[in-house]
């Protein structure tokens, strides 16, 4: 498959800003918090510089969703453990629900609808594309062992993978562990199949 050109990754990091401003919006209102986008890049998928900076003795926390009918990949958030826990604490705030790990997870899955749900829905509603996705699932780990197991919910090869990153911070977000700004990352893998069908919408929306 050849590389995206500069029209195309344009196009797909305006919809990514654009959908994950949606939801960036709505975790502020949820949580009462400045919420912001940092950065959003379209490319080719490559496992190695993704997990090389992040060592396996930092835990990490991941939030995988599947997205099927037109366009065929996982979205997947991932967070530092103790990011995940101040963040799904933050949700929860107000609750009164404190210290019950299952409520926590489930917090951190409705972060994971909010986000995937809020992507996906831009870019449907810009490329005219029928999205569907799954309920998300949890887990902890390594870096490396979170990326595999998103990666083995997808038929296709980790080296045909198109990958749209956006990074985004959680400000004034301090707790008596000294955390201040919580950071996370949304990455969309998506099959070569599927990057076909976006770059072929993207074409004709640009038409």
């Amino acid at each position: 498959m050849d590389d995206l050109n500069s029209l195309e990754i344009d196009a797909l990091k305006e919809i990514g800003s654009i959908g994950m401003g949606n939801a960036t919006t709505a975790l502020s209102t949820m949580i009462r918090r400045d919420v912001r986008l940092n950065l959003s890049d379209a490319r080719m998928f490559d496992l190695h510089s993704i997990t090389s900076s992040v060592p396996d003795s930092i835990i990490m926390t991941g939030i995988i969703v599947n997205i099927s009918a037109e366009i065929r990949g996982t979205a997947l958030l991932l967070f530092e453990f103790n990011n995940s826990v101040l963040l799904s604490n933050l949700m929860l705030d107000g609750s009164g629900i404190t210290g019950d790990p299952t409520i926590n997870e489930s917090a951190l899955s409705e972060l994971g609808n909010i986000f995937a749900g809020s992507y996906m829905n831009a870019m449907s509603s810009f490329l005219n594309l029928r999205i569907c996705l799954s309920p998300p699932a949890v887990t902890t780990g390594p870096i490396q062992r979170i990326f595999e197991m998103a990666l083995a919910r997808i038929a296709a090869s980790a080296e045909g993978l198109l990958n749209i990153e956006t990074m985004f911070m959680v400000h004034n977000a301090g707790d008596s562990t000294g955390l201040n700004t919580v950071y996370g990352d949304m990455f969309l893998l998506l099959e070569p199949a599927s990057t076909e069908k976006l770059r072929a919408s993207i074409r004709e929306m640009l038409a």
